[in-house]
């Protein structure tokens, strides 16, 4: 079976990847906007459709401070080190693995080797140390996609963000077989919706993360992109009147 799946998988995708490259048409609005698209194209992994949404909403934030949990390949952290070199911010990133071989080095850019909850306990010390406002603009999350630690991580780090920021949560619509948004398919895992449902828990109400949707709950905007394994964000512009 697995292998007749990974057949079906390759036969499928080099259709729609035919198809889409036929018909596609060239976007690009900026020099870094072309770099993380000529990235995406050369390394499609389980993200890379979601890389340039991902500069364009951190960047649109002006930040200051950016963390981002969870590494990997370093394809989320090329598209934050660009965003870092425009607006001049901190960049501070983490990751059980020692990813430091895809990260470029910077002086107010960072990689943590570790535990992120376990970072997020020493984080203001941490900050403290490195004359950095510990105040959070952009916050990435992309880590074990486990429900009890997703909850861990927006306990630990949503008490560090400004009043007014973004948390951008990838994974939320995981599963064994997801699209990219050019139809071609994505091979998963089920998390048991363990990303969406630690949103949800926070925000007190409940997602169809099949679909596309915008809405608002309290101070939060909540975006979400079905396709690629799933992409939402969270967005509050100003300080909400209580915790939700």
């Amino acid at each position: 079976m697995p292998d007749f799946l990974n057949f079906a998988i390759r036969a499928h995708n080099s259709i729609h990847g035919f198809l889409s490259r036929r018909n596609s048409k060239p976007v690009a609005s900026s020099s870094e906007v072309r770099e993380i698209e000529d990235r995406a194209a050369r390394f499609p992994s389980d993200i890379a459709d979601h890389l340039p949404l991902i500069f364009t909403e951190s960047i649109a934030m002006t930040p200051r401070l950016i963390v981002e949990l969870g590494v990997r390949g370093g394809e989320s952290r090329f598209v934050f080190e660009r965003v870092a070199r425009l607006t001049g911010s901190f960049l501070v990133s983490a990751d059980l693995d020692d990813c430091s071989h895809s990260c470029t080095a910077a002086p107010k850019w960072y990689f943590l080797k570790g535990d992120d909850i376990h970072f997020a306990g020493e984080f203001a010390g941490w900050c403290k140390t490195h004359d950095i406002n510990p105040g959070v603009d952009v916050l990435f999350i992309d880590t074990s996609h486990l429900y009890e630690h997703t909850v861990e991580e927006i306990k630990s780090w949503f008490p560090f963000l400004n009043s007014r920021c973004k948390v951008i949560f990838h994974d939320t619509n995981l599963r064994n077989l997801s699209r990219r948004f050019d139809g071609t398919l994505l091979r998963g895992w089920d998390n048991h919706r363990g990303v969406i449902r630690a949103i949800e828990e926070f925000l007190g109400t409940r997602f169809n993360e099949r679909m596309d949707f915008s809405t608002t709950i309290g101070p939060w905007t909540v975006r979400h992109w079905a396709h690629s394994a799933g992409l939402t964000i969270l967005e509050r512009a100003a300080e909400p009147a209580s915790h939700i």
